[in-house]
């Protein structure tokens, strides 16, 4: 037997192959080095001794309890978890179904009781030991402040595909309160966890009992329906075991398949030595010469599908334990403070919508998430076409721009609940014609004008800054001076309408920016959609030096033309030329400076529609082309000396151009974006031109 230290489990459980090229299934010593790197050296080791200490505990438990290695009391439940998943989303995917989270606890409780229909298939040196975990898991019926709950919270955030562990528990907090980890086992669901498909904290005082330590997981990964799939579907059992100090078979790594794995052990005397599997290799024989318990759940193959019963024990031992407060979840007093055990009985009315914006004339699909076992319902639109509706789903379409609010009572006949939501639902202005000329003077802030600010992390946000412009004394600012490492802040045009475009349609913007330090990573991301912003494409990325390379120790602004940098794209495809056409603006942190935006246009790429006046010509300087090679897209930068048209072109080696462009150069830096996927592999020159002045470079596109 050998000391097991391990303080987090990153890992998927029955891996498909193709989920092994997808997602890297551990981050487990990355996080571990962080956690613990995180100490000091005395903490690290008290650390250590505290994790020898608990793995004596176990040890001492199952020596001391040998029922907990058989399955006599098979069938018969010795410990109920209650658990609460909390889905954080976009308004994506990720958004699962009530369904696809109940589908998830029935997987759970099938594999942790010996229910699943292919566990007697499992090979013969193992067929004696498919351990019956006698654990059940429960979705919640009462929130910790003793509401009535379902066991499952949404939130609305773009942490769910930025943020780190820290972030999701921090979003849901915020906005449904603490869940201590010692009552419940908090699920945490999102579109991104950091290349996981998902991981937990094995029980640690370190660790605590907090809302902290809990499993983090992929949406695909929940359940066998919905987004994900019967191939995924044992992920969260192999993160239950982790959670309930399962080890992977191999030992303390998170790298299977290496052969010094054999010299560590999971710390269960049923489960033979291994270097560790990722595939389904049912005779495979790597250590002591004993045959590989391959469709364990804690191996990586793709065909788990048992527990052993020194693993039932290990498991066991861990609910009787304080440490991390897990021996609290099944007491009597949490079972009846979480409600697992109560019946159905309708109590609450919940709702969500498929949009929240939209423009004039479009539909909104609502979804009803009362709970439990509703069976009729009332819906209240004001402004709304039906103005109310007594199905359970209905559909609302919104013909006149304002803020509205939506009302639902849900009834089951004997028990009724009401849920109000005020400005829930706004419907954007009739779309702004072309040429669209935005350099935010005449607004006193952003609140009453025609753009919408996102501010998804509660920091800074993107606000109206007087005093400041490159065109007039106003300017759009987002204070980020030493906002946390992935914030994300958002700056949302109303619709515009391109329907009139006829041949090509330039957006253009000018911004202002600093780093605090040379090591700060930040990013714009400009995004457009044809749909007035139910779907989103990503047009432009800039990110780190592309976006600024100098710095500023403390708090910037700009102060001078020649601090602004105009942004040029051509990629404004013909299907974006739409009535109800948008742009955004998403600005991601990094403990960076200021950011500053201004003169927003959007234009037909010809001199007759330049909205701004021609000066004198100047020379072209500070003229790049990257990336080089291209792939994507090309950048091309240059800087003049006064406003005027400048065309860019794209050369073949026969001297065609086979893509060309007209912009209105600014005064300072210009960024001109050309997209480059339709061109053929090869050598081309990039040739600007503004009246008569040239400057030309070479360009590979891969």
């Amino acid at each position: 037997m050998k000391k097991i230290i391990l303080s987090v489990a990153i890992a998927v459980g029955a891996i498909t192959a193709t989920y092994a090229q997808d997602v890297h299934p551990c981050h487990t010593d990355e996080k571990t080095a962080e956690f613990v790197s995180s100490l000091s050296p005395q903490e690290q080791t008290q650390y250590h001794i505290d994790k020898q200490a608990y793995e004596q505990e176990i040890q001492n438990y199952i020596q001391n309890h040998p029922e907990a290695m058989t399955n006599s009391g098979a069938r018969a439940i010795q410990y109920t978890i209650p658990v609460v998943f909390h889905i954080i989303h976009a308004g994506g995917d990720e958004n699962i179904s009530n369904e696809q989270v109940e589908d998830c606890i029935r997987i759970l409780n099938e594999d942790f009781q010996k229910l699943n229909n292919d566990w007697d298939n499992v090979e013969s040196e193992f067929l004696s030991i498919v351990a019956d975990a006698e654990i059940e898991f429960k979705l919640a019926k009462r929130d910790p402040q003793g509401n009535c709950t379902n066991g499952i919270t949404r939130t609305y955030s773009n942490v769910t595909f930025t943020g780190d562990g820290g972030d999701r528990v921090s979003v849901v907090q915020n906005e449904h309160g603490n869940w201590p980890g010692d009552e419940y086992m908090n699920v945490f669901v999102a579109a991104e966890i950091g290349g996981a498909a998902g991981y937990t904290y094995t029980p640690s005082n370190w660790i605590g009992a907090g809302m902290s330590n809990g499993i983090h997981v992929l949406h695909n990964y929940v359940g066998s329906i919905g987004t994900s799939s019967t191939g995924t579907s044992r992920t969260m059992t192999h993160e239950a075991g982790h959670w309930l100090n399962l080890s992977h078979l191999w030992g303390s790594t998170n790298n299977p398949g290496v052969t010094s794995n054999c010299n560590d052990d999971d710390g269960v005397n049923d489960t033979p030595n291994t270097i560790g599997w990722q595939s389904c290799n049912l005779s495979g024989t790597t250590c002591d010469g004993q045959k590989d318990n391959v469709e364990n759940f804690l191996e990586y193959s793709f065909c788990s599908k048992m527990f052993t019963l020194g693993q039932k024990a290990r498991m066991q031992a861990a609910l009787e334990s304080s440490t991390a407060g897990r021996n609290n979840l099944n007491t009597t007093a949490n079972l009846t403070a979480t409600g697992v055990n109560e019946p159905d009985i309708m109590c609450k009315a919940q709702f969500e919508a498929s949009q929240r914006t939209i423009c004039p004339g479009q539909s909104i699909s609502f979804e009803d998430y009362s709970f439990h076992g509703p069976t009729g319902w009332t819906w209240n639109f004001p402004g709304g076409t039906p103005s109310s509706s007594t199905d359970q789903n209905p559909t609302v379409t919104y013909n006149t721009p304002g803020v509205y609010q939506v009302e639902l009572t849900a009834t089951d006949g004997n028990n009724s609940d009401t849920e109000t939501k005020t400005g829930y639902i706004t419907v954007l202005d009739q779309s702004a014609s072309l040429p669209f000329i935005e350099g935010f003077e005449s607004y006193n802030n952003l609140s009453t004008s025609p753009w919408i600010v996102k501010n998804n992390d509660n920091n800074a946000e993107f606000a109206l800054e007087n005093g400041v412009g490159y065109t007039g004394t106003k300017s759009v600012k987002l204070a980020n001076f030493g906002q946390p490492s992935g914030t994300i802040d958002e700056l949302i045009s109303s619709p515009v309408d391109l329907s009139s475009i006829t041949n090509e349609v330039t957006l253009s913007f000018r911004y202002a920016y600093r780093k605090r330090s040379s090591s700060n990573e930040e990013w714009l991301r400009v995004f457009i959609s044809n749909d007035c912003g139910s779907i989103w494409a990503q047009r432009k990325t800039l990110k780190g030096d592309n976006l600024g390379s100098e710095t500023a120790s403390s708090s910037w602004e700009p102060s001078t033309q020649d601090d602004w940098t105009t942004v040029h794209m051509s990629n404004v495809t013909s299907s974006y030329w739409v009535d109800n056409f948008r742009v955004k603006f998403q600005f991601e942190a990094d403990n960076g400076n200021n950011f500053f935006l201004d003169d927003i246009n959007i234009y037909q790429g010809d001199e007759s529609n330049d909205p701004l006046s021609v000066e004198e010509n100047s020379l072209i300087n500070d003229f790049a082309v990257f990336p080089n090679p291209a792939s994507t897209e090309a950048n091309i930068k240059f800087s003049v000396d006064n406003n005027q048209n400048a065309k860019v072109e794209l050369i073949n080696m026969v001297g065609q151009t086979v893509k060309s462009t007209v912009v209105q150069a600014q005064t300072g830096q210009n960024l001109v974006v050309m997209p480059t996927t339709d061109l053929e592999a090869g050598i081309y020159m990039v040739k600007v031109s503004v009246n008569g002045a040239q400057q030309v470079q070479r360009l590979m596109i891969k």
